[in-house]
């Protein structure tokens, strides 16, 4: 157990600070951010923290949480909380889905994501900067990405200056185990992509991404790394499990604490001594100030709230990468299906290793290599897009400094996570192809409240597509991947056919509508209570202050005004190590220097 538990009917009524958190960011990628932002308050011994989850506090004691390749059970599991959300809603297509998988566990989505550590691309944070000020700049962001966690390369194939996509944190990470099953298929996709002219790279880090490159994840020792352990072997922290927030309790404008609902069901009221920081995720936390009279005026006066503060910005903005995952058959022996799908002689050789000595198959996130690419010439093929750009100025609105257009994830094995309208294949090695958008233009999804019950799911809207140039630009994605994966030198000897069926790639409409039936979420919602100068463009400041009120914080993936050009779970442990910096230099009694 990474920290036991205290009933609320046991537990003290006043804290220095109390800290929400049921979800955050991956596929965060949940909770990320509110356990590492409890650690480092914590790191004053006379400092008392609460904490309030939800879910579990014990994510080392749960095999699907710690067994890296396992991450693909817990979707729709008792770890996930299973949002129903609208992922499209266009005038000819809807499509609402459920569940949307966010992390249900002390350390939220770092619990279940799958693993990626990257932080994006220079330009794209340094847009931060005409919401936050400059103080929100890569440069001024950049120790933070690199604070929380602490990089081993052990065998040494890497170059020592990744060293700095560590720094001594409790977070372990190191790239991805190289596993000796995978090996002919790793050779056969890097001679594939340098075949059709593309770059492979080792630095993702430095603020340029581009090129194919074997991944750093949140995996080290055969085991899952999660935010929980920020506030392992911390007394002062109070873990308060199975708990549910119900509403910020204000004395005039000023938080003073939360009303909970304890796991036997009676509410319990906590008062916070100096701050109440909410960090409850993309979802939740809009919920929260909504619920306590923080959002729009028409949204509350729906459900009869009475408004504290008017914020027009709390639960819209919401953004997210659309992606496409798609499948194609490979040789036998180049995917890990019979390894972790299937009963068999693989199968039981990878449990007995992975018992053994935490190796092997189990031991593996599955994304070893991921690329960044741009796809211009394929783009410049669109006349929609072709338009949009001169009407642009000449800019290229999906990487205007450039960016890449894409991150594309390769899976050797059949991933239901992300295709789980279709069966499992019965027999067979199989490669799943994930396509993210990474800079969408769609960027009017919302969260609003169902009701004023607490315990109701928000209503969510992620308005995938509401811009039609990102159905365009998803389809030419598809298409260039698609062409290094059929026809590089390697792959085109070891892929097959399509699965489950043959995908229309030679006619525009008809892929433009296998995306609409196909397409899923990425897993990287953000932008509900997004950072701004003022109450009229988002909802925190610069400090990650509420607008309006005092000794209330929002630090999650809510507060990013930009989506990263990438999987977010880095970018939320920085804005939680970042704000945690924040909080302690204003309170220089307490956290001196």
């Amino acid at each position: 157990m990474v920290h036991a538990s205290t009933a609320p009917k046991d537990a003290p009524g006043e804290f220095d600070f109390i800290v929400h958190r049921v979800a955050d960011v991956r596929l965060p990628v949940g909770g990320t951010a509110g356990c590492t932002v409890a650690g480092r308050l914590a790191e004053n011994p006379n400092v008392k923290i609460l904490v309030i989850e939800a879910g579990p506090p014990n994510p080392t004691e749960i095999p699907e949480i710690n067994t890296p390749a396992r991450a693909f059970e817990l979707r729709g599991s008792q770890y996930d909380w299973g949002y129903k959300t609208t992922l499209i809603d266009r005038p000819e297509y809807t499509r609402v889905e459920k569940p949307n998988t966010r992390g249900k566990c002390l350390g939220g989505s770092s619990c279940g994501n799958y693993y990626t550590w990257v932080r994006g691309s220079k330009p794209t944070i340094d847009d931060w900067v005409e919401y936050g000020g400059e103080t929100w700049s890569w440069d001024n962001c950049k120790e933070y990405f690199d604070k929380p966690a602490t990089y081993h390369d052990d065998d040494k194939l890497f170059s020592p200056y990744l060293e700095h996509v560590g720094r001594s944190g409790p977070l372990h990470v190191a790239h991805a185990d190289l596993i000796p099953e995978l090996k002919p298929f790793r050779d056969a996709l890097e001679e594939a992509w340098v075949s059709k002219g593309q770059k492979i790279t080792t630095d993702v880090y430095s603020g340029t991404q581009t090129g194919l490159f074997k991944c750093v994840s949140t995996i080290y020792n055969g085991q899952r790394s999660t935010s929980a352990v920020f506030v392992e072997g911390k007394d002062n922290i109070t873990v308060m499990a199975h708990t549910y927030a119900k509403k910020l309790v204000f004395d005039g404008n000023k938080a003073a604490g939360i009303t909970v609902l304890g796991p036997d069901g009676r509410d319990y009221t906590f008062k916070a001594k100096h701050e109440v920081i909410v960090s409850l995720g993309v979802f939740e936390s809009p919920k929260l100030l909504m619920l306590s009279g923080i959002g729009p005026e028409d949204e509350l006066s729906r459900h009869g709230i009475k408004p504290l503060v008017k914020s027009p910005h709390v639960g819209q903005n919401l953004l997210d990468h659309p992606i496409l995952s798609h499948v194609f058959k490979l040789k036998d022996g180049y995917g890990l299906d019979s390894h972790l799908l299937r009963a068999g002689p693989n199968k039981d050789a990878a449990v007995s290793l992975y018992r053994k000595n935490k190796g092997g198959p189990l031991s593996s996130g599955l994304l070893e290599l991921v690329a960044f690419p741009r796809c211009d010439e394929y783009f410049n093929k669109s006349k929609e897009y072709v338009a949009y750009k001169e009407k642009n100025g000449g800019v290229d609105p999906f990487g205007p400094s450039g960016q890449p257009h894409f991150e594309v994830d390769f899976v050797p094995m059949f991933s239901d996570a992300f295709q789980w309208h279709f069966p499992t294949p019965p027999a067979g090695d199989w490669l799943t192809v994930i396509v993210d958008l990474m800079r969408p233009l769609s960027r009017n999804g919302w969260v609003k409240l169902k009701s004023a019950d607490p315990l109701d799911d928000p209503d969510a809207n992620i308005n995938f597509f509401s811009n039609d140039l990102d159905l365009i630009a998803l389809r030419e994605g598809v298409r260039w991947v698609d062409d290094i994966v059929m026809n590089g030198d390697g792959m085109k000897d070891i892929v097959g056919e399509d699965y489950p069926w043959p995908m229309p790639r030679n006619s525009d409409e008809a892929m433009i509508k296998m995306i609409l039936e196909r397409s899923q979420t990425g897993f990287h919602p953000c932008g509900t209570t997004r950072l701004s100068k003022n109450i009229q463009q988002g909802v925190v400041d610069a400090g990650l202050n509420v607008h309006g009120v005092k000794g209330l914080r929002v630090i999650d993936a809510s507060v990013f005004p930009v989506i990263p050009d990438c999987r977010i779970q880095n970018d939320v442990y920085m804005v939680a190590e970042k704000g945690a910096d924040i909080i302690k230099s204003a309170y220089p009694n307490l956290y001196p220097k």
